[in-house]
């Protein structure tokens, strides 16, 4: 079955401080924050999945890794620009300008970030969730009240299995959280609630399954990748 994944790299990426987007910012030889950021995806039947890529201006290099790490591997790649007057700004408007490409399952990946998964098949299963249950996320476990003001906290409800609680840079209460979330899912049925991610994720985390990755980093700075391994995809 059909499953699209929206990978937002339209950001401009000033606190970075490259002269390049920070998604290409090397992490070891030939490999890149994106392609380490879409190294997860291999757990995929690519075959069965749409990818969108939103992009700004100057992504042309960007575009050519989406292109070769999936494109060639069978995944059906199309791009869009995000259009700040007409999407909106940021993750928002990224979303919404991705989001009438979709089909199936919608996960949302942001090219900043990476992680890796504990098994193989973890984002499979996540979107197995999703296409049960109509919402599911991948999931990293911290407490680290710096990490958690700076990303996007959620708080699990490990007996039943959902995310019981979420905020969007909570700066107070933090001991309420124990995770963020690292890449939402949703079902057809509730995909126009993905755009709301960015700055209310409530509506698309609350209640929601979820699967823990192994590790995550959002990369703001070039230290942020000292020491990371890219798995191959």
């Amino acid at each position: 079955m059909k499953s699209s994944v929206i990978i937002a790299m339209a950001g401009e990426g000033t606190r970075f401080g490259a002269p390049y987007p920070k998604e290409l910012h090397a992490v070891s030889p030939h490999r890149t924050v994106l392609h380490c950021c879409v190294a997860p995806l291999s757990g995929l039947d690519l075959t069965q999945v749409r990818i969108i890529g939103v992009v700004g201006a100057g992504r042309a290099r960007s575009m050519d890794v989406i292109g070769d790490a999936l494109g060639k591997r069978g995944a059906d790649v199309v791009f869009t620009v995000q259009n700040p007057q007409g999407h909106g700004p940021g993750l928002q408007g990224a979303v919404r300008a991705g989001l009438p490409f979709c089909e199936g399952v919608t996960a949302v990946l942001l090219a900043d970030q990476i992680f890796t998964t504990r098994k193989p098949d973890d984002l499979a299963e996540a979107m197995d969730a999703a296409r049960q249950h109509g919402r599911s996320a991948l999931v990293y476990p911290t407490t680290d009240p710096e990490v958690l003001r700076a990303d996007g906290a959620v708080a699990f409800d490990r007996r039943t299995g959902v995310i019981k609680a979420c905020a969007e840079k909570p700066q107070k209460d933090l001991d309420r959280f124990d995770g963020l979330w690292v890449v939402p899912m949703v079902s057809p049925e509730h995909r126009e609630l993905l755009p709301m991610i960015a700055t209310d994720p409530a509506p698309v985390l609350s209640g929601a399954r979820y699967v823990e990755v192994d590790s995550y980093v959002n990369v703001t700075r070039p230290s942020d990748v000292w020491g990371w391994r890219c798995p191959e995809s």
